[in-house]
């Protein structure tokens, strides 16, 4: 699906894979979390088999994992009698240990060369059955506003989503944008999370945009999933403003 929205490489992120590629020759590689010295940029195998993959039983809905044994689809507490824009959300990890100190770092802490270990982690939840690899699903990153931007150097999403792209040859397109600039929701409630949310997104004042996304099956990416407020907002726009088919959200880790 053609798109002129899809992310080009831009010279900033061009000459930021320079940088990293400059300082992996000029030192040892090591691991994103503990510090081990390893062969290329990643993990260290003890970091990578402390990562917590999202396994079922969990939730059709928002993708929480569950205890004890349930066989068939269910919606967990939180989701029942619950009505959002997504079809569902599904994350590839929890978000513990490794995982979080990465996003964490990656989002705070300029830590740009763990884009591509973090789309890597993202991958393995489009490997969803309900998902398929994501043939035939359109990427599209939850947005920053340009503030939030400017003070991280770049929107973790989009990076995210733009390596998915690039690795599994399936099309991006920025179709949202953020209009206001909200304090941020770490430290909210639910109720809080959806009032500090409302009319926060809209679709990009783009033909190209709104061509990619009617009727389009799309993949909404973010780093981190909690709950579900940001990715409700976003789907919701998606859908009632763009009319796309249906969203589904993935990304890096659940909490």
């Amino acid at each position: 699906m053609a798109c002129n929205l899809f992310m080009p490489r831009t010279l900033k992120a061009t000459l930021q894979d320079l940088g990293t590629g400059v300082i992996n020759l000029l030192y040892p590689a090591s691991c994103f979390c503990c510090g081990s010295e390893i062969d290329k940029p990643g993990l260290c195998m003890q970091c990578r088999n402390a990562l917590q993959p999202v396994r079922a039983p969990f939730c059709s809905c928002c993708g929480s994992p569950c205890d004890g044994e349930i066989s068939g689809p269910f919606n967990c507490s939180n989701c029942s009698g619950r009505e959002v824009a997504f079809e569902f959300a599904i994350a590839a990890y929890l978000a513990s240990g490794p995982v979080r100190s990465m996003i964490h770092d990656f989002k705070y802490h300029r830590r740009i060369a763990m884009r591509d270990t973090l789309a890597r982690l993202a991958e393995n939840a489009l490997d969803d059955p309900r998902i398929g690899g994501g043939k035939g699903w359109l990427l599209v990153p939850v947005p920053l506003h340009r503030r939030r931007k400017r003070e991280r150097g770049y929107n973790q999403a989009t990076e995210i989503a733009a390596a998915i792209s690039r690795t599994r040859g399936l099309p991006m397109c920025q179709a949202l944008q953020r209009n206001r600039y909200t304090c941020s929701q770490t430290q909210l409630i639910r109720s809080e999370r959806l009032n500090n949310l409302l009319d926060a997104f809209a679709l990009r004042p783009s033909p190209a945009a709104r061509n990619a996304i009617a009727g389009a099956k799309i993949l909404l990416i973010d780093d981190i999933f909690t709950t579900g407020a940001t990715a409700d907002a976003c789907a919701r726009v998606l859908r009632t403003k763009g009319g796309a088919k249906m969203v589904v959200v993935a990304t890096v880790a659940r909490s």
